[in-house]
């Protein structure tokens, strides 16, 4: 049986089996078992689609069917725009220079956003392939696009960030109009600095909007309250100025430049240029961590309060919730892996930032995490 003979027998099969089944006849496990199969069924799919593009192009097969281009063909294929088709052909190139993402992406480890991020970053050095892969799999997409960052600017050096902080700076804007449906609608676009500061200033006052709203029995979305705490902010309203964090390689601050591994960024906002890192340290807003200053590894309590240093360690190292895939950063809590009441210790190592609802699953429910921190598996009772 050749290749198209096996696939469409297989469609065959899945097209009889989930159409023959209503959601609401199967139970809740039985309804996230499915949804597990079918998200590595997409991911199969935008592999073999993305994959077999590649080829597509190269042969100029797309010329047969009374396309130009093949971005044409496939946005017709897919029902997408041409724009989105060329970003999965420009995916299917660089993935032929990443062959460790291919095979993780041709197997259904990744997805095909996944795939975009990984394959841009691991094109430039085949040798972080493997290591980007491991990211995918065990974080959050957000964590992906962090650490391809890392290795863009350790690729293209200092020169590389100030560019394009500059590009952006000259691209940034703040756009409000009103709504079809009503209401005022907002769009932005600013640079890392000053993103930064607006981030931290909406999620402090957004946790006391969320604090106002339990203390009055009222629950709402997350971003419900961003959009209140925004109007705070604005109007004046809102508490003092928050902090926020600059992640700094004392040895980058000495040299004016990273070197090898090192980092210069704002966590959970990106990269900055280790000139302007240096500016901000004599800014009250912001507070540095330096990786040689304070060891902060180093720093533990016999007591359940979080000394400062390792309140900061913990806020830059769990920047989001640290659950794998939860990108919450309101209403973080603290959390002891082990357990303050059976002697777990007070130290960076058993510490854990985590969102109310995975807060209330792990204390009530069994769930936990377990790995170390750029590894982490959220696991159940079982």
């Amino acid at each position: 049986m050749g290749l198209l003979e096996t696939i469409d027998e297989h469609l065959a099969g899945l097209t009889d089996a989930l159409s023959a089944v209503e959601p609401e006849t199967v139970s809740g496990p039985d309804a996230a078992a499915v949804v597990e199969r079918a998200v590595r069924i997409e991911r199969l799919g935008a592999s073999a689609r993305t994959r077999f593009a590649r080829r597509v192009t190269q042969t100029g097969a797309y010329e047969q069917r009374g396309h130009k281009h093949a971005a044409g063909w496939l946005a017709e294929q897919s029902g997408e725009s041409v724009g989105q088709a060329l970003g999965v052909l420009k995916t299917a190139a660089q993935l032929s220079e990443a062959p460790v993402v291919d095979d993780a992406f041709k197997d259904g480890r990744l997805s095909l956003s996944q795939a975009k991020v990984a394959a841009d970053a691991g094109a430039l050095d085949p040798s972080s392939q493997q290591h980007l892969v491991g990211v995918a799999v065990t974080g959050s997409l957000k964590d992906l696009k962090a650490e391809a960052s890392r290795i863009k600017r350790k690729r293209f050096g200092e020169n590389w960030v100030r560019q394009r902080e500059a590009s952006v700076y000259r691209r940034r804007y703040c756009r409000i109009w009103s709504g079809t449906e009503g209401g005022v609608r907002l769009d932005a676009w600013l640079p890392t600095v000053e993103g930064a500061r607006v981030k931290a200033a909406l999620e402090l006052a957004a946790d006391k909007v969320f604090d106002e709203a339990r203390g009055a029995g009222l629950r709402d979305r997350p971003d419900a309250y961003l959009a209140d705490a925004l109007v705070r902010v604005v109007t004046g309203e809102a508490p003092a100025p928050a902090q926020v964090a600059v992640r700094v390689d004392a040895g980058a601050l000495r040299r004016g430049h990273i070197d090898g591994d090192e980092v210069c960024e704002i966590p959970g906002v990106g990269p900055i240029p280790v000139a302007v890192a240096k500016d901000l340290l004599g800014d009250s807003v912001f507070h540095a961590v330096i990786t040689d200053g304070v060891d902060v590894k180093a720093v533990t309590s016999a007591k359940r309060t979080i000394p400062t240093a390792l309140r900061r360690a913990l806020s830059e190292r769990d920047g989001t919730c640290a659950v794998p895939g939860c990108n919450a950063t309101l209403r973080l809590q603290i959390d002891h892996c082990w357990d303050f009441a059976k002697d777990g210790p007070t130290k960076l190592a058993n510490l854990q930032r985590l969102c109310p609802p995975h807060h209330a699953m792990k204390t009530r429910r069994g769930f936990r995490l377990v790995g170390p921190p750029n590894a982490r598996r959220w696991v159940g009772p079982d």
